[in-house]
């Protein structure tokens, strides 16, 4: 018998793609009703003059706007709080644009939410802590990885419990959403390596947890094919206009996958390095990611023997176990082959210990998770990741 459930499937409103679309903001605002934006950018893009011809055209345009640029890394809860007391969004500005990699984007849609935060954010962390209409929003990656453009969360590290936490609101999910491939040409190897991986984690991960759906699972695992069949090309020669472009819409399709059913065990695992010990996202999930799929094939054997599917695996005479192997082994493939490894970070047997626990804290994504994650298991999973 087919199991029917009742789906209530988020998305922004409106999406365009396309090499250089970036460059029509002033349309889109006016179509928003926005005519005093505030843009939080990455201030590398700004140093690459790859904002330019935004600047020329609100210019002409006369659209009154503020840039924005003090995002360093990944924000913690007192950066977005300055952010808050300096800016006063909610009185200043009619709308807000994030142009960057997920750390801006995040920041910029709570920024964008200001007109319903009292305090600190800390106060907001957790799901629909958020529960009105924020200021129209647009965002632009600039990095094939996050995919924070689709989602309805913003990442903050929490320096007091050291670890990275999330505000869950689906009034955070922005109105429009750019993608356009040509910001993503200048990033360097290891950047797309990385941000890759955290895309393709998104993908594998809301694929297999609890919450997956229909059709979440047709967004997840057109990613899973994209970013198996670009991604190599992408780090190999940043140039390629292809590769670029069906990276950045699996990135996407992994936020839409985030939206509509969440990540697991990956995530949780790495918030603690993240959080604690400063090591980036991508990087975090790309090392952990491998060790995590082998512990939870067992659980969902079947979805494995979908993803060596989508990753175009030759699994022609295999048993299904050894397709559910193939695929976990394949996917260690990929993050060796992209050269992605951690480098300089001593294992302790008390650093163990630490990550396990402060791991364990993270139960929105340990419940998600396809298979329960022990503590012993984690401390397992760790000594095998960071091996």
């Amino acid at each position: 018998m087919i199991a029917i459930k009742d789906l209530d499937f988020k998305i922004p409103k409106e999406i365009k793609i396309g090499y250089d679309k970036r460059n029509h903001l002033s349309e889109y605002l006016k179509e928003l009703k926005i005519d005093k934006v505030l843009v939080v950018i990455d201030k590398i893009l700004e140093e690459l003059g790859l904002l330019d011809n935004i600047w020329s055209e609100f210019d002409k345009n006369n659209i009154q706007y503020s840039i924005y640029d003090e995002i360093k890394g990944e924000p913690g809860i007192k950066d977005i709080d300055n952010a808050l007391k300096e800016l006063k969004v909610d009185r200043n500005f009619t709308g807000v644009i994030g142009i960057g990699g997920g750390s801006v984007m995040d920041t910029a849609k709570v920024l964008a939410a200001a007109g319903e935060i009292k305090g600190s954010i800390v106060n907001y962390i957790g799901t629909d802590t958020i529960q009105k209409k924020a200021l129209p929003m647009i965002m632009i990656p600039s990095t094939a990885g996050t995919g924070s453009e689709a989602t309805p969360n913003s990442i903050v590290k929490n320096e007091e419990v050291e670890s990275k936490q999330g505000i869950v609101s689906s009034y955070l999910i922005p109105d429009l959403v750019v993608l356009d491939p040509a910001l993503t040409l200048s990033l360097p190897a290891r950047v797309t390596a990385e941000t890759g991986m955290d895309a393709f984690t998104h993908a594998v991960e809301c694929f297999i947890c609890n919450k997956s759906n229909e059709m979440s699972d047709l967004y997840a695992l057109k990613a899973v094919e994209y970013i198996s069949k670009y991604i190599r090309r992408a780090v190999k020669n940043k140039e390629d206009k292809e590769a670029r472009y069906y990276m950045l819409l699996a990135s996407f399709m992994g936020g839409v996958a985030i939206t509509n059913s969440g990540t697991g065990g990956v995530h949780a695992l790495s918030y603690p390095l993240g959080g604690k010990y400063g090591i980036s996202h991508g990087l975090s999930n790309s090392i952990l990611l491998p060790a995590v799929m082998d512990f939870n094939s067992q659980a969902v054997p079947d979805k494995f023997i979908q993803i060596a599917e989508a990753m175009a695996l030759d699994t022609d005479g295999l048993s299904e176990e050894q397709i559910v192997t193939k695929a976990v082994q394949e996917i260690q493939k990929l993050i060796e082959d992209l050269e992605i490894q951690l480098e300089d970070f001593k294992i302790t047997e008390e650093l163990i210990d630490d990550l396990a626990e402060n791991a364990m804290q993270v139960e929105r994504l340990l419940n998600n998770n396809p298979i329960e994650i022990k503590y012993e298991d984690a401390v397992n999973i760790y000594n095998t990741a960071l091996k």
